[in-house]
C-alpha cells in the first residue's frame, strides 16, 4: 500500500472514531439508510441500463434496508463485532506466530496494538444490546481514533 494510501486509510479511521464518539448509535442507522438509498440509486441506474434482474435486487434490497433498518442495525452490530473479533485474533496470532518487531519499542507495540483495538472494539460491540448502551459507542470511537492515530504513525514511519 503507498503511503498516500495509508494517510487516508488512518484519517477515514479516525473520522469513523469521531463519528462513533459523536453521533453514538444513530451511526449505525444513519449508515443503513445511506446504504439502502445507495442500493436504490444503483437498482435505477441498472434500469436505464436495461439491466432489470440486478436492478430489481439492488431496489429490493433497498427498500429493505431503508424500511426495516433499525431490524437490521442491531444484525449488522453483531456482525461487525465478529468481523472484527476474528480478524483482530488472526492479525495478532499472525503478528506473535511470525514474532513480529521493529526497530523500536514503540513501533514494536503500534504493530501488536492494532490488532488488540480490533478485539477490544469486536467485544464492546458484541455487548451492545439494542443500542442502549451508547458508552460502548465512545468506548469504540476512542479505541478507533487511537487505532487510526496508530495508522497514521505507521504511514508516516515508513519513511
Amino acid at each position: 500500500m503507498k503511503k498516500s494510501e495509508k494517510i487516508v486509510t488512518a484519517l477515514a479511521t479516525i473520522a469513523l472514531g469521531v463519528l462513533l464518539i459523536v453521533l453514538r448509535g444513530d451511526l449505525i442507522s444513519i449508515l443503513m439508510t445511506v446504504l439502502g438509498v445507495g442500493l436504490a440509486a444503483f437498482g435505477v441506474m441498472d434500469l436505464f441500463n436495461r439491466r432489470f434482474p440486478p436492478a430489481i435486487v439492488k431496489l429490493v434490497f433497498g427498500l429493505v434496508v431503508i424500511v426495516c433498518g433499525w431490524v437490521i442495525v442491531e444484525a449488522v452490530l453483531y456482525l461487525v463485532a465478529a468481523v472484527l473479533l476474528i480478524a483482530g485474533i488472526l492479525l495478532l496470532y499472525e503478528k506473535i506466530k511470525n514474532k513480529v518487531s521493529c526497530a523500536t519499542l514503540f513501533y514494536t507495540l503500534c504493530e501488536y496494538a492494532i490488532p488488540i483495538v480490533f478485539i477490544v472494539i469486536g467485544t464492546l460491540l458484541m455487548f451492545n444490546q439494542g443500542n442502549t448502551v451508547d458508552w460502548v459507542f465512545v468506548v469504540g470511537g476512542i479505541f478507533t481514533v487511537i487505532e487510526g492515530g496508530l495508522l497514521l504513525v505507521g504511514a508516516f514511519a515508513d519513511d
